[in-house]
């Protein structure tokens, strides 16, 4: 099932057997009728070769069960084709790391969905290493669910750059498609032992950020708009607001294409322990 009925630009998701990847399925599809776009499913399996053991000399692994890996593919791709018609839904059983095949198919996507187990002491610390890799280098959005898709408000995070001026669109227009209020966070940490300096600064903040987000009230005035400044590392407030978000958005000051792997401190702490998912905005090549 390589290739899409057309050019247009299409949700990307990646999928295998686990429990995490059939929610990002279903994240994505939702998403792909929110914008009426078709939904592209990846299942890589040249991972699926570490499950084996390489032991003894001579030994030879068991033959891939490459109908097991198709047979997921399709079922994925017809879930999608249930919901958005025929040509909502396509696929490719790629013979590539996961991570690989997700960044070569994500130029040509809008965003792109992926599945992390849920949040524990045991995973707190470690995400998966596709999500991270796509996170850090992929040049769209990059979604990474957590749980169900639930209610709440879009909670996005800015501190006044460019990348969060990319993070704020993205997130008023998940706003306006969901209906759900957005919250605006600017968060800080004071300098001074002054009160009253604090305070005078924390009023120049939020007269800053008002006036920072009037072109945006004007562009969806059906947004409910709720716009706070808080004293405290980003990180970790945006981790306690994602507790009854539906969603949390930050930009990225990380280095894409074959730069390396890096993400900014803020969105790397919220993709190993945000309750909620998390989407990664990353600026546009032409801004």
């Amino acid at each position: 099932m390589k290739g899409i009925p057309d050019m247009r630009k299409y949700i990307l998701v990646g999928v295998d057997d686990s429990p995490e990847a059939q929610i990002a399925l279903r994240w994505a599809v939702d998403a792909a009728a929110a914008r009426e776009l078709p939904v592209r499913v990846i299942r890589a399996y040249l991972n699926e070769i570490s499950r084996w053991a390489m032991g003894a000399e001579g030994y030879v692994p068991p033959p891939m069960p490459l109908d097991k890996y198709q047979h997921e593919l399709d079922a994925a791709v017809q879930y999608a084709r249930d919901r958005l018609g025929y040509d909502g839904g396509s696929g490719w059983l790629a013979n590539s790391d996961p991570a690989n095949a997700l960044l070569i198919e994500a130029e040509n996507a809008e965003m792109v969905v992926v599945g992390t187990r849920s949040r524990n002491k045991m995973s707190a610390a470690v995400l998966g290493s596709v999500a991270t890799a796509v996170s850090a280098k992929a040049s769209c959005p990059v979604v990474v669910v957590r749980g169900e898709r639930r209610t709440g408000p879009v909670v996005v995070g800015t501190d006044g750059s460019p990348d969060s001026e990319e993070a704020i669109t993205f997130a008023f227009e998940e706003a306006a498609r969901t209906g759900e209020r957005l919250d605006v966070v600017y968060c800080w940490q004071p300098q001074a032992e002054d009160a009253a300096s604090i305070d005078s600064t924390e009023e120049l903040l939020r007269n800053w950020l008002a006036e920072s987000l009037a072109p945006y009230r004007d562009k969806f005035p059906t947004v409910p708009v709720r716009a706070s400044v808080a004293e405290g590392r980003a990180g970790t407030r945006l981790i306690k607001r994602s507790a009854k978000a539906s969603l949390v958005v930050v930009g990225s000051r990380g280095r894409g294409g074959v730069t390396g792997l890096l993400l900014g401190s803020v969105s790397q702490s919220l993709l190993h322990h945000a309750d909620s998912p998390v989407a990664i905005v990353r600026r546009s090549k032409e801004s």
